[in-house]
């Protein structure tokens, strides 16, 4: 009896965790998650299920498994791994909320029919449209030709096409707009610190860096020259199991060109220097911008030795 009472405890806790969860606040967190998922739940990509009106304590069940580790998922495992009950809770509740994939595609179709009025209701099953092409039109809304004219002082340590000359500082050619445009703001907020960009920054608008990062997202990445690793190129495809390294693939892909929709930054072009230098920084907390404290969680299971030699390997990336 006294184990059955228990467990109805159990139950009930959990019940009262999903009531008190916020759909909006949810909403505010699924920004990463669209990139597989969708931004309306449903995926446009068959490797990747649906959330949309699924049963938010199965939902959050999930994703304490993917973050304990009881369900492996290289992808899903740095997304989980700094998120609280709170965050999982309001997640669940978000998507469990979102019409599902049938109740979708009906709309759709109710919405494409002749005599339907124009609505803004959520795109049919497998149509929602994943950009993955650079024209800044496309992915933010900033003017690339505004931001060319702004660019002056950039040039000087970024190269005039994005493309970095000093191996101390960033190449910005084909990164992505919504990413460059958080860095900015967070060099401007403080939540990213540098002396040198803190300066230049400060007079910005918000316009300014909306127009900035348009023009360097539609500029063409070189390629990488450096070397290949051997033990930079295991890390880099496979992470390292003993030490719960996550591979760098699983957010950063093969070529290292990053996921945009998820914020997750092409690293492709970038010095060695460069890339010691941020790994070390996200090591030892004095860099902390990352969503959801997704590097600062791998970089603090590295060794000078595994910044070396995966940096090394990713300058080798084309």
């Amino acid at each position: 009896m006294k184990k059955i009472i228990f467990s109805l405890f159990v139950a009930l806790s959990s019940v009262s965790a999903v009531q008190a969860a916020d759909a909006n606040a949810g909403k505010e967190k699924s920004g990463a998650c669209s990139a597989c998922h969708g931004p309306s739940g449903v995926s446009a990509s068959p490797m990747f299920p649906n959330l949309a009106g699924q049963n938010d304590a199965y939902i959050i069940k999930q994703l304490k498994d993917f973050k304990s580790g009881a369900r492996t998922d290289a992808m899903m495992a740095p997304m989980a791994a700094n998120l609280s009950d709170e965050d999982m809770a309001d997640l669940a509740a978000h998507f469990s909320s979102l019409p599902n994939v049938n109740e979708q595609a009906a709309a759709a179709s109710s919405d494409t029919s002749a005599d339907a009025a124009p609505t803004s209701a959520a795109p049919a099953a497998g149509t929602v449209e994943i950009v993955s092409s650079t024209p800044a039109a496309a992915i933010y809304k900033g003017n690339v030709a505004a931001g060319k004219s702004k660019t002056m002082v950039c040039a000087t340590c970024h190269g005039a096409d994005g493309n970095s000359l000093i191996p101390m500082y960033p190449s910005l050619a084909g990164q992505s707009a919504n990413y460059l445009a958080k860095q900015l703001a967070d060099f401007k907020s403080g939540n990213r610190k540098d002396p040198v960009m803190a300066g230049m920054v400060a007079g910005l608008t918000q316009e300014d860096m909306h127009d900035l990062a348009a023009f360097f997202a539609v500029q063409t990445t070189k390629a990488g020259t450096g070397e290949s690793n051997e033990a930079g190129h295991k890390l880099y495809l496979g992470g390292d199991a003993a030490k719960g390294i996550t591979a760098c693939i699983a957010c950063h892909g093969v070529t290292g060109k990053g996921m945009k929709q998820a914020g997750f930054p092409s690293i492709t072009g970038q010095s060695q220097d460069y890339l010691k230098k941020q790994l070390a920084s996200f090591r030892d907390g004095s860099r902390g911008n990352d969503n959801n404290g997704i590097m600062r969680n791998i970089a603090i299971k590295l060794s000078d030795a595994d910044i070396e030699a995966v940096s090394q390997y990713i300058t080798s990336l084309k």
